[in-house]
């Protein structure tokens, strides 16, 4: 089988083409700086069985959002559409930004109606609909705040900012009193919800899913299990008004029962984990 990967070089593609190796031959885009070229679309498409779409922009001006994520999966699509077998499947990394979020008393459901408020949200909504009008067979995993070893710090994540700061004898920044959490999911069991979404016969095709722990942990838990493992670390707390106390999760339940997954690395293991891998950068 050839596989494809977008987005190989991003933090859960690494991971994913590593766990994809042991599957069948695969092949990968490099990331342009700009839209894809046609020419090196064609040649990735050409005899490629399954395609996981990871490539986007989470950061930068609106304008570099939008074409990142919607302009360029339309361009792939295309090219798959053209070039490409005509079995092939496309699993699509999509986000939990999709949903209008705000507090929830329970973890959100692929039922509830998708209406981002903010840009990459409405980038990655706008990426899932060109995937369904496609043709083509899908599958798309609208993931939580995924972290692990390999996290840039200061960029998509709040554990591997966190974590990095502590191994580098930094204080431990908490807006308010850090009772603001998030669905955090280990980036293992986001790499196994991929092969099987990708690789099982039964895969559910023409369908969403979210991949998420169903958990809510909040930023002062984070600083707890990182004081608890790293001596002697410091925590600032910033009285920012502006900043959102928003919490919320999802609900996988969905994928737990279609392909018998369930997150396997519990949230303390976790933070030890990417404690030790920005150990040994240091």
């Amino acid at each position: 089988m050839r596989i494809g990967v977008t987005g190989a070089t991003g933090f859960i593609g690494m991971h994913l083409v590593s766990a994809l190796k042991k599957r069948g031959s695969v092949v990968t885009l490099a990331r342009p700086k700009g839209l894809p070229g046609r020419r090196e679309l064609k040649q990735f498409v050409t005899e490629t069985d399954l395609f996981f779409h990871l490539g986007g922009v989470n950061r930068g001006t609106d304008e570099e959002v939008l074409n990142g994520n919607i302009m360029a999966t339309s361009r792939l699509l295309e090219s798959i559409l053209k070039f490409g077998k005509s079995s092939a499947r496309l699993v699509f990394a999509s986000s939990s930004q999709v949903y209008h979020l705000a507090n929830f008393e329970t973890p959100i459901r692929e039922t509830k109606k998708v209406s981002p408020n903010n840009i990459y949200g409405i980038s990655k909504q706008g990426a899932e609909n060109l995937i369904r009008v496609s043709g083509l067979p899908y599958t798309i995993l609208r993931l939580a705040n995924v972290y692990g070893p390999g996290c840039r710090p200061n960029y998509n994540s709040v554990v591997a900012t966190l974590c990095s700061r502590a191994v580098n004898d930094l204080p431990l920044t908490i807006d308010g009193e850090g009772r603001q959490g998030r669905d955090f999911i280990y980036i293992d069991d986001v790499v196994r919800a991929f092969v099987l979404a990708g690789l099982e016969p039964l895969s559910g095709s023409g369908d969403v899913f979210n991949v998420s722990s169903g958990k809510v942990v909040s930023i002062k838990k984070i600083v707890s299990q990182i004081a608890r493992l790293h001596k002697n670390t410091q925590v600032e707390f910033l009285r920012d008004k502006n900043k959102s106390d928003i919490s919320y999760c999802c609900d996988a339940s969905k994928f737990c029962e279609k392909f018998s997954w369930r997150p396997r690395t519990s949230f303390s293991k976790g933070i030890e984990q990417v404690l030790s891998y920005y150990q040994g950068e240091i």
